[in-house]
């Protein structure tokens, strides 16, 4: 079983990486196999170009940037893609890889067939300022739950196990002793999910 974390964050020590990788350490400790996409680490151009609408309108090959970063996730039986809110929304750089990788022909196809995500497991960890319930009573929840777990993964990629999970009540550079005490208690959670969610696929 092979478990694969995306993420977005220009800080390679941020927090958003130790989400992915409590996730990923709890896979490997019930014996997954594991692997970090860090789309700043690689450079990633989260641009559509004019070679994305082109093979969008199926005139050309997928852009040859993003073939291997599709060969990971064809590859993974659990993706988890982690990255902060921005604006109430997914980072520049994420929304840029769900345009250019999540694409026609790859994660859903034109004739209706499945495409590579069928039959995959998908979590979504956003990491925030306000609290979960504050997201959950202002209708902020409503929308990312509709955009990327209901409408992208669902109904286009046809994923039937898509969860999203919020990791609270952070304030960017607060190093404070509770702050701190606040994140590892997380990621502490996020790590068992990553062993439940191996053991579960294992039995």
């Amino acid at each position: 079983m092979k478990v694969l974390a995306i993420t977005s964050n220009p800080k390679t020590d941020s927090l958003t990486n130790a989400v992915a990788d409590a996730f990923l350490n709890g896979a490997t400790a019930s014996g997954a196999e594991a692997e970090l996409l860090d789309l700043h680490r690689i450079g990633f151009n989260p641009v559509y170009t004019n070679e994305d609408r082109e093979h969008y309108l199926g005139r050309a090959p997928f852009p040859s940037d993003v073939v291997p970063l599709q060969a990971q996730i064809a590859d993974s039986d659990v993706i988890a893609v982690v990255f902060p809110i921005y604006w109430y929304a997914m980072p520049a750089m994420m929304k840029g890889f769900f345009e250019r990788v999540l694409c026609r022909g790859f994660a859903y196809r034109r004739d209706g067939l499945p495409g590579a995500l069928v039959g995959k497991t998908v979590r979504i960890f956003v990491l925030c300022g306000d609290s979960e319930e504050w997201y959950r009573t202002s209708g902020m929840d409503d929308a990312l739950q509709l955009q990327i777990c209901e409408r992208t993964f669902k109904h286009y990629c046809r994923v039937d196990d898509v969860e999203l999970h919020y990791v609270d009540g952070l304030i960017m550079g607060d190093d404070s002793h509770e702050a701190i005490e606040s994140a590892n208690a997380q990621l502490r959670q996020i790590r068992i999910m990553g062993e439940t969610i191996t053991a579960s696929h294992s039995s």
